[in-house]
């Protein structure tokens, strides 16, 4: 009787201790010289995720996090934030001080040894890939021994530390591997780019490690922006391969491409991007949106995504364009749009602190030299900078000598007919009608060859 019922209490100890294994983590510290600082946020590669800590005066704060295992970052704001990883059953202690966030990290408790190794990993990678631009000047051969060498020393720094979690170690090693597959598949391109050879092709085999990569792990979508990118490529290339053999266009190959993913949520999350990059950028968008609609299973997404086309059906082609009124012009006076009525306008969006918007201006100049005695056609640009580089903005354009019509924007980005196009980035190129109607929204810039060929069409 005594033997079974010792028994009875093992099994029911045991059933104890499962029905209380931990699902938790607990995240706690202080930050020192918090300031103005009320809040930590905890975000990753998940665009629906975003949790934030409650920061005490004193600096002290504490929750308990019931969220998946895994790589997130941990931020003050967008210049100071880290990587931080988090599982279940780990009691973490994170010191820190706000005025030098990243560099006065201090990890102690359950989970602390694995973050001083996870610190050193990034640290080990963000010095490797600095000098990258010099790398990709070297021969294939060469370049790949490099990579595959700095590989083993991420894998040796992590093979060094026994007392780590398990399943650290074992994402961890999924991570480098990314990070390794990531840096060949931007090779082709930076070298072509850093040796000014174009034609360049790498060789059949350089490619191979990419083709073990398993596209399907939620968990390495949310938490490794190189397994994140290479999906992202991986769906790409798939759309463009379809395309070539015919599809009708690329965005619906996307949009089609997308559903081949069987994890919901990297699938919901590729039509997401697809959809939206589609309505920020796109002249006809309707068709693709309808498309979006049917195959997302993701309500929270397609929520925005309705938001965002009710936004931005008005600048489909062929829709009146917003206008400006009374824009400071460089020469003298205020310029309208509806200055330009019975012309063709072609507008540049830019800011003299915008490096991409520099590199335009010397192509945008011989454009609009080439139509310069064309009167159905009128070039414009209009400065967001802001009132602290007035004086800059009107330096700039007569020491460049910048042709066309030179306007300033009344309120930066939060003029009314910035905000109206939707413009997030700069520089950005929209052409209108003579009648005042967007032809296209996203126009081609100067320095692409379809600049003019869309001005041919138009028999200009």
């Amino acid at each position: 009787m005594k033997r079974i019922s010792a028994i009875f209490i093992l099994i029911l100890l045991a059933a104890c201790k499962t029905n209380n294994t931990v699902d938790y983590a607990i995240l706690q510290g202080k930050i020192e010289n918090k300031g103005e600082y009320k809040k930590l946020t905890l975000t990753n590669n998940d665009r629906d995720f975003k949790y934030e800590i409650d920061i005490a005066e004193d600096g002290s704060f504490q929750d308990t996090l019931n969220i998946d295992s895994g790589v997130y970052t941990l931020s003050l704001d967008r210049r100071k934030y880290i990587s931080v990883a988090l599982f279940d059953g780990d009691q973490l202690t994170v010191t820190s001080d706000a005025e030098n966030f990243a560099d006065s990290l201090k990890f102690e408790g359950q989970g602390g040894n694995e973050n001083i190794l996870l610190q050193s990993i990034n640290g080990k990678i963000k010095d490797f890939d600095q000098n990258r631009k010099n790398d990709y000047t070297l021969e294939e051969g060469a370049y790949k021994s490099l990579i595959l060498n700095q590989k083993s020393k991420l894998m040796s720094l992590l093979n060094a530390s026994e007392v780590i979690n398990p399943l650290f170690k074992d994402q961890q090693t999924r991570y480098i591997n990314y990070w390794f597959v990531h840096n060949l598949q931007y090779y082709q391109n930076s070298h072509r780019y850093f040796t000014e050879d174009p034609d360049f092709v790498v060789s059949k085999n350089f490619l191979d490690e990419a083709k073990a990569i398993d596209f399907q792990i939620e968990e390495d979508y949310k938490g490794s922006k190189y397994y994140n990118n290479l999906v992202n490529i991986e769906h790409r290339e798939i759309a463009d391969s379809l395309v070539k053999d015919g599809f009708k266009s690329v965005r619906q190959a996307r949009l089609e491409v997308a559903t081949q993913f069987q994890s919901d949520y990297i699938r919901n999350d590729l039509l997401y991007q697809t959809i939206m990059g589609t309505l920020v950028f796109a002249n006809e968008f309707s068709a693709d949106y309808n498309t979006y609609l049917e195959l997302t299973t993701n309500e929270t997404q397609k929520a925005k995504v309705q938001e965002k086309y009710n936004q931005v059906k008005a600048l489909e082609k062929g829709n009146p364009s917003p206008a400006f009124t009374e824009y400071e012009n460089h020469s003298g006076g205020k310029t309208s749009l509806e200055d330009f009525r019975g012309k063709y306008v072609y507008i540049d969006v830019w800011a003299t602190w915008c490096g991409p918007c520099k590199a335009e201006i010397p192509y945008l100049i011989e454009v609009e030299k080439k139509y310069h005695d064309n009167n159905n056609i009128a070039f414009v640009s209009i400065s967001v900078d802001k009132e602290k580089d007035y004086d800059k903005w009107k330096t700039m354009v007569k020491e460049k000598g910048l042709g066309g019509v030179q306007l300033i924007a009344d309120n930066v980005f939060n003029s009314d007919f910035i905000k109206a196009y939707q413009i997030m980035g700069i520089p950005q190129f929209i052409l209108i009608d003579p009648e005042g109607n967007i032809v296209n929204r996203n126009a081609p810039r100067p320095s692409s060859s379809e600049l003019l060929d869309v001005f041919e069409e138009l028999k200009l």
